[in-house]
């Protein structure tokens, strides 16, 4: 689990929106950043 921002996530992996990469994001997984954190809490 990291603590950086979806914003700051984006950025290192290449992608300069990170509205953007929340949509890719959740067509790969499913979930949205926000709740694929929420469910990855332990």
């Amino acid at each position: 689990m990291t603590s950086l921002s979806v914003q700051e996530i984006a950025a290192r992996t290449g992608y300069g929106d990170a509205y953007y990469f929340s949509r890719i994001f959740k067509k790969v997984t499913g979930l949205s950043p926000k709740s694929y954190r929420k469910s990855s809490k332990g």
